[in-house]
This record gives structure tokens, C-alpha cells and sequence, in this order.
């Protein structure tokens, strides 16, 4: 069982199920699922994406945009910790801080999912991921990163060892488990005079092929969630676990 912190460091866990759709299912569809959830999450806006290309036979403008397309709805409770979103390519929870427990948090996920499947009814289901995004943040101003990460960037030997900005992003696949991890680091962007925080990025996901009724999606969620506290875990100092008490 992974430790359980009094102060835990996730300022926002997501888990997404990416889908195929019939054809015949619009935004409208989406939008009229409000009225089963509504109750709980009052809140209803629509939900935008941009599309760009390159083109580079252009040299004048290799950047081309689309106006901001809607591809579904964000539903939120009144304090704006949760979002269910509903889409055309899938269905996205969203946990903001504070952060309380998978055992909580996974079941309303399940529950939201269920009424999308339900609604929409999906050809099939293509991704599975969880992403949890923590900010750890030292009561220090200048700190040393190798004190907090396992795997802090280093300065090469000769330059100044100081370290002003760092950005790492590592693709760590488990072939075992049919799993990639996407992990980054980097210092957040808010200003403290008076602390440091260190955003670590722990993104797990699985490419599957499933029915939408298929019980192995929770099997994997169960998955995921492992290797995500695997990475976690393995991604911090003793030092850094003592922020969390």
C-alpha cells in the first residue's frame, strides 16, 4: 500500500478515458447529459480546443490556425474542485487540490463514466491514462534540487553550481505492463520570496483496444495507479517526504 500523506503534493489529478464515438453522436448529446449531474456539478461550460498546421512551403506563414472549435463540455462542482468533462473523444475527471484519497476519488470517476457510457454508448475504448500533477514546495528559497529529486539535472563540472531553471521530460516504458510513463520536472512559475516549488509530472497511460463494458479498464486504472506511486515514490528524497507531514 502506497504511504499516505496528512499534506499530500497534488494540486491536480486527472483520469481520462479517450474513446471512438458512432458517428451520430453530437455536442448536443453531450450537452444533455447535464441533467443527470447537474445536481453536483451546477456548473456548465463549453470546452474549446485550437488546431494548428505547418505549412512549410510557405515561408511566410508556415503557422496556420483554426478558430477555437467546441468538442464538449466541462461540468464543475460549485467549489471548482471536481470537473467531469464530456467529449467528443472522450470523458476526463478531473481532482483538484486538495487531494484526498484514490479510494474516494476513483469510485466518482467510475460513477461519471458509467453516465457517459451509458449516454453515448462508445465503439471502443483507445486510451487509458492517469496524470497527477504535484508541487512540491521547500521553505527555502535557494535550494539543492539533489537534496528533494532522485533525479535532479545536474551542472557540468567547471561551470557554477547554481541552478536557476530546469526542464526535464522523460518517456519510461513498462513492456511488462503495456505502460509508458511521461515524467517532467521544473521549478513552477509561482513566485515565492520565501519558498521553492518543484512541479513533478507523473503522467501513466496504456494504448488499449476494449469494449466500453469492458471490466479490464478498471483492471488497468488498478494498473496505472501502481506504477504512478512506483514513479512518485521513487522520484523523491526521504528529505522531500517530510514536506508532506
Amino acid at each position: 500500500m502506497a504511504e499516505v500523506f496528512p499534506n499530500p503534493p497534488i494540486t491536480e489529478a486527472l483520469i481520462d478515458i479517450r474513446v471512438q464515438l458512432p458517428g451520430e453522436v453530437s455536442l448536443a448529446d453531450l450537452e444533455k447529459l447535464h441533467d443527470k449531474i447537474k445536481d453536483s456539478y451546477p456548473e456548465k461550460k463549453p470546452r474549446k480546443k485550437l488546431e494548428a498546421t505547418f505549412d512549410l512551403k510557405d515561408e511566410q506563414e508556415p503557422l496556420k490556425t483554426a478558430p477555437f472549435a467546441i468538442d464538449g463540455f466541462h461540468f464543475r462542482t460549485p467549489d471548482g474542485k471536481q470537473v467531469a468533462q464530456f467529449r467528443l473523444d472522450g470523458f476526463t475527471f478531473n481532482r483538484l487540490r486538495p487531494y484526498s484519497r484514490w479510494e474516494e476519488v476513483f469510485p466518482e470517476a467510475k460513477r461519471l463514466w458509467e453516465i457517459y457510457r451509458t449516454a453515448v454508448k462508445p465503439v471502443l475504448v483507445t486510451r487509458l491514462a492517469v496524470r497527477y500533477i504535484n508541487s512540491i514546495e521547500v521553505p527555502l528559497k535557494t535550494i539543492d534540487y539533489d537534496h528533494y529529486l532522485t533525479a535532479a539535472p545536474k551542472v557540468p563540472e567547471g561551470l557554477p553550481q547554481l541552478l536557476q531553471s530546469f526542464l526535464t521530460r522523460i518517456e519510461v516504458p513498462f513492456p511488462d505492463r503495456d505502460v509508458v510513463a511521461i515524467i517532467t520536472q521544473t521549478p513552477s512559475g509561482k513566485q515565492d520570496p520565501l519558498k521553492t516549488a518543484i512541479i513533478l509530472d507523473v503522467d501513466v497511460y496504456a494504448a488499449v483496444n476494449l469494449p466500453a463494458d469492458d471490466a479490464r479498464i478498471f483492471e488497468i486504472f488498478g494498473v496505472l495507479r501502481e506504477i504512478k506511486n512506483l514513479i512518485f515514490f521513487s522520484s523523491i528524497s526521504e528529505r522531500t517526504k517530510g514536506l508532506f507531514q
